[in-house]
């Protein structure tokens, strides 16, 4: 009897998981589907993969060879697949798009409604995410990212500079007097030192860090709510009606673009190419909007320089 493809896919979400519960939560399974294929998968090959008595699901050794066979078995069944999907001509199909659950929810959503209505054949899934999840595993179609080193293996369009500013509530701004001393406030991060590094720190070395979230859209909300200030993306934080830069000018020092990213397997296909396209022109048409040129809904303070 031939092995399961399917099955080594579950095993390969366990290990990466490090747990039943992990590797169901990424397959949209429950645990018992998962522990279910697990079993029959070890019943087939007549030895046990995981290591279930510690509670950690560490492999055992037959589990580490078998592996290295399923992730070349992945990477050959998502080459094949990309091949084949690479070539649809057809404008019609599943499409999956990762981003920021920020910039989901701050400008793509509204923008959808557009491409759907040009494209009523084409079904989106978007999947928003701080991971990079692996295009060359299928995880997703097109990618739209912030960052300064897109990985080599990919191939897309770096659309423009990614402008970042202080905002906070507007009422909480409003009530500053002059430009703040950064030292003086209460800053919201990240749970990543990395990142707050690279988008506070290095601009603001005093910021107080009070408070961490590990979500855009939950940072911007934080910040509406009164409980301290933020650096987002000006494409955010300028069109947000309830927040007001702190600093007027933007953070443009953090050598990060804004990029369409897709796998070369997927360049040929017809609904990635038409979503590119689709995205990559709705963009750069609000150009002065993600290099933090347009004016916001309740105008802007008045000073021109800023501390850091």
């Amino acid at each position: 009897m031939a092995m399961n493809w399917d099955d080594l896919r579950f095993f390969l979400a366990i290990e990466r998981a490090g747990s039943l519960t992990g590797a169901g939560r990424q397959l949209k399974v429950n645990q018992s589907t998962v522990s279910r294929r697990l079993a029959a998968l070890e019943k087939h090959l007549g030895a046990r993969l995981i290591e279930r008595d510690t509670g950690a699901h560490g492999l055992t050794a037959a589990g580490s060879e078998l592996l290295l066979t399923a992730k070349t078995v992945e990477e050959e069944m998502a080459r094949l697949d990309r091949q084949v999907l690479g070539r649809d001509a057809r404008l019609r199909g599943r499409l999956r798009i990762t981003c920021t659950d920020n910039f989901a929810n701050r400008y793509l959503a509204p923008h959808l409604p557009r491409f759907v209505t040009e494209h009523p054949e084409i079904d989106l899934d978007i999947i928003t995410s701080y991971q990079h999840l692996s295009l060359a595993r299928r995880e997703a179609d097109v990618a739209i990212r912030a960052t300064a080193n897109p990985q080599d293996t990919l191939i897309g369009r770096r659309l423009l500079k990614f402008v970042t500013a202080v905002y906070g509530a507007a009422e909480y701004v409003e009530q500053l007097d002059g430009e703040p001393d950064p030292a003086a406030l209460n800053w919201i991060g990240w749970d990543s030192a990395a990142y707050n590094r690279i988008m506070i720190t290095d601009h603001f070395p005093t910021a107080n860090l009070k408070h961490r979230v590990d979500s855009l859209l939950e940072m911007g909300s934080l910040a509406r709510a009164g409980l301290g200030v933020v650096v987002l993306g000006c494409f955010a934080g300028d069109s947000d009606p309830r927040l007001r830069r702190v600093y007027p000018r933007p953070i443009t020092t953090n050598e990060m673009d804004l990029w369409v990213l897709t796998h070369p397997d997927m360049r040929r296909s017809a609904r990635v190419r038409a979503f590119a396209s689709f995205i990559a022109d709705t963009i750069l048409a609000d150009r002065d909007l993600f290099e933090g040129r347009r004016a916001q809904p309740g105008g802007c303070r008045s000073k021109t320089e800023s501390p850091g």
